[in-house]
């Protein structure tokens, strides 16, 4: 019955996700962490996510083509930040970090906000190799820390990238090498044992069905609207974790 609401909890992550091109692990990490071990939550959530990220990336592959040019340097940054976030799961204490994380969250996505509004426009980021490199960083941290990489890549990749899907398709496909590498980190600071084979099954049903939705709603709101949608939900995913660190 546990494994069951699992896999009701990755099908609304999903849905989101599939929306948004981003956010599934927060939910995912933070409700699994309320009844299971949390460090076998965010290890575990590994695998689950990989099945989503690879579910975005085939159902949109026809679409949109990814836009290789800002993926790699989002990938090359995110390698050592997930080293490091991993060395920190495995041997700080993480309370205080999430924390401030999740304030870092909150204020990219007001900023965010502000740039798809039109009240930032003169600070809007730009494509760079550098800014790819230092937001891949910071979401191989995040990731390798928390579990939830994706705000910081998002709000790069909204504020250079127009198309809603090609968006979804880069994200995903950063998401994808940034999943393998977490893994293979998580594996070599012997978080092995982590892994929970039934936490991991309710994803092959639940998590593609979630994909499917997300993006056929999206599909029927316009690119500016998604785009702000993302933005406040940057907002909100930093407020949670915020909020978790403060509760719990």
């Amino acid at each position: 019955m546990i494994y069951l609401l699992d896999g009701l909890v990755y099908l609304i992550a999903w849905v989101f996700q599939g929306f948004t091109g981003f956010g599934a692990g927060i939910f995912i990490v933070g409700i699994l962490s309320l009844y299971h071990d949390p460090r076998t939550v965010v290890v575990s959530s590994a695998v689950v996510n990989l099945v989503g990220v690879v579910s975005v990336v085939l159902m949109l592959a026809r679409r949109s083509r990814p836009c290789v040019r800002v993926l790699i340097p989002l990938i090359v940054g995110s390698v050592p930040g997930i080293f490091l976030g991993t060395e920190v799961l495995f041997r700080l204490d993480r309370d205080l970090l999430r924390f401030s994380i999740g304030i870092f969250i909150v204020l990219l996505g007001l900023y965010d906000l502000a740039v798809q509004k039109g009240v930032a426009e003169r600070v809007r980021l730009k494509e760079s190799v550098v800014l790819g490199v230092v937001f891949g960083f910071l979401g191989g941290f995040f990731a390798g820390l928390v579990g939830i990489g994706g705000p910081p890549p998002v709000v790069y990749l909204n504020q250079i990238t127009s198309d809603i899907n090609r968006l979804k398709v880069t994200l995903n496909l950063f998401f994808v090498s940034n999943i393998f590498f977490r893994t293979v980190f998580y594996t070599l600071e012997g978080g092995a044992g982590s892994f929970d084979l039934m936490m991991i099954l309710p994803s092959f049903l639940f998590v593609p069905l979630g994909v499917f939705l997300g993006v056929v709603i999206s599909n029927r709101f316009s690119s500016r609207t998604v785009k702000q949608v993302i933005s406040l939900s940057v907002v909100l995913l930093g407020s949670a974790l915020v909020l978790r660190e403060t509760l719990w």
